[in-house]
């Protein structure tokens, strides 16, 4: 899972047959189905580029006093050492009205 992943795709799986998931971090949020696909029997690669229309993944909050907030996506820099840009794509922003919702909802917990 994450950034190589995605970059790699279905040659993860040509390369190491015994690896039953490969997915790119835009995935993270539908975990779920792609394990039950996996108990169902199947190889799944989930690395298809996406746009990010909003964040439906759940807030991660490890405490009663913070939370993490995403409010941006992908990134335009092109560090030679990264593949951030190549496999999340262009930044892409949430609505201001989304992330001040999703703070005024953990805030109220």
């Amino acid at each position: 899972a994450g950034c190589v992943a995605q970059q790699e795709g279905e040659a993860l799986l040509r390369a190491h047959p015994e690896v039953d998931l490969v997915m790119g971090p835009q995935y993270a949020n539908r975990i779920g189905d792609l394990l039950e696909e996996v108990i169902n029997g199947n190889q799944v690669v989930a690395t298809e580029a996406t746009r990010i229309t909003e964040d439906v993944s759940k807030p991660r909050r490890g405490s009663t006093t913070c939370a993490w907030v995403n409010i941006i996506y992908g990134c335009n820099e092109r560090c030679t050492y990264c593949v951030v840009p190549t496999t999340r794509g262009v930044e892409q922003s949430r609505s201001l009205d989304s992330i001040v919702g999703e703070m005024r909802m953990l805030a109220s917990q």
